[in-house]
């Protein structure tokens, strides 16, 4: 069976370092490898929660490789029992760091290794309250890269602007994205009646065809849409840090721009807008606002 060079690097890790480990260990000891060994994030990129960094690409890797007999069906990460030698495959760095992977926390305890993490990996929050709505694009995003950037500006609430909630992407599909934000505290809610049809998104290549669109979309449509528009007012106020979502990375590709404006443009909404344009990974991210 082909297996993509991530794969390859996570049954590494799980193989050299016993072929069988809880889940939070091996969730850890392959953060460690990403971050402290390897120091690279196109491997794995990693979701802080409160009990310890995960890979959601990892979970869904797990589950493929339980499909494909490589790991045992188990809560923890065992591996099937097997002659081969996963880490032949890396090259020489991959191997030295996966040997000092190995070296450094083989004989570690749970405790230790999650100290060790606690120390140089302080969970990134954001450390202010004040009231706000933002509107953030998934598009070229990791789930990873995409909920760290609502964590790092402490959204409460994601709210879902698309007419239809299903995305081929993985992790951006309604009960995807619903389950990955609660592990991570943040409440989802969809109001799809402020969404756009698919057949209308159809052929947009220039920004006039975007204009176009979003000209209409204001005319026709935000008009017949006040009971959800006031839906989601009350919900900024409820929540004072809500952030809302659909595709498209660039806001003036997004109908989610016209209806942040709309909510700016009513008299008694006092808050900042703000886009969120993150980029994937997080050892280059820039947390690129635009603000109004």
């Amino acid at each position: 069976m082909a297996l993509v060079r991530r794969t390859r690097i996570l049954l590494s890790v799980l193989q050299e370092l016993g072929g069988d480990l809880a889940n939070r260990r091996m969730q850890n000891l392959l953060f460690l490898y990403c971050k402290e060994n390897v120091k690279r994030d196109d491997y794995y990129e990693f979701i802080q929660f409160i009990e310890g960094p995960c890979s959601i690409q990892a979970e869904e890797d797990k589950a493929f490789l339980i499909r494909k007999k490589v790991l045992e069906s188990s809560d923890r990460w065992v591996l099937a029992s097997t002659s081969f030698r996963y880490a032949i495959d890396l090259d020489f760095f991959e191997k030295i760091a996966i040997q000092e992977l190995k070296n450094k926390w083989t004989l570690k305890s749970d405790d230790d290794i999650e100290q060790f993490i606690a120390a140089h990996y302080p969970i990134l929050r954001s450390g202010t309250s004040t009231p706000g709505l933002y509107t953030i694009g998934y598009e070229g995003l990791s789930p990873e890269a995409y909920i760290n950037a609502l964590l790092q500006r402490g959204i409460k609430l994601l709210v879902d602007v698309r007419k239809n909630a299903f995305s081929q992407k993985f992790g951006f599909s309604k009960s995807e994205l619903t389950r990955i934000l609660n592990r991570s505290g943040i409440e989802y809610r969809h109001i799809p009646e402020l969404g756009i049809d698919s057949d209308k998104r159809q052929a947009l290549v220039l920004q006039s065809d975007y204009d176009s669109l979003f000209k209409t979309y204001v005319r026709d449509t935000l008009p017949k849409q006040t009971e959800s528009l006031d839906h989601l007012f009350n919900l900024v106020v409820e929540q004072q840090r809500v952030a809302i979502t659909c595709f498209e990375a660039d806001p003036d590709h997004c109908h989610r721009s016209h209806v942040a404006h709309a909510l700016k443009s009513r008299a008694d909404f006092p808050y900042r807008i703000e886009h969120l344009m993150p980029c994937n990974h997080l050892k280059r991210q820039k947390l690129n606002t635009r603000r109004y």
